[in-house]
């Protein structure tokens, strides 16, 4: 997957953006709608991090409660297999 540079989730724009981070795969600011992946990690880890991030957002725009961290590390993993394992998932509009 390319990642994108544009998503809306929740009515809101969200900017995507790859660069270097020290101490994480990447993050979400909800002040800025900005999702940021870290560039220097393998693809496969940027997909599964935009994931991630994603559902941060998702979050974020359900009113702030707390997933918890680790259900976001665990559940993003499982639905980045899932997509990436079965490409013949095609969405219609």
């Amino acid at each position: 997957m390319n990642l994108p540079t544009n998503l809306k989730i929740g009515g809101h724009f969200v900017t995507v953006i790859e660069k270097e981070l020290e101490d994480d795969n990447g993050s979400f600011d909800s002040a800025t709608n900005t999702i940021t992946i870290c560039s220097a990690i393998t693809q496969s880890q940027k997909e599964a991090t935009l994931i991630h991030e994603i559902l941060h957002a998702c979050n974020t725009t359900l009113g702030g409660g707390d997933f918890g961290h680790a259900f976001l590390d665990s559940f993003s993993e499982q639905i980045y297999q899932v997509l990436k394992d079965n490409a013949d998932i095609q969405w219609k509009k």
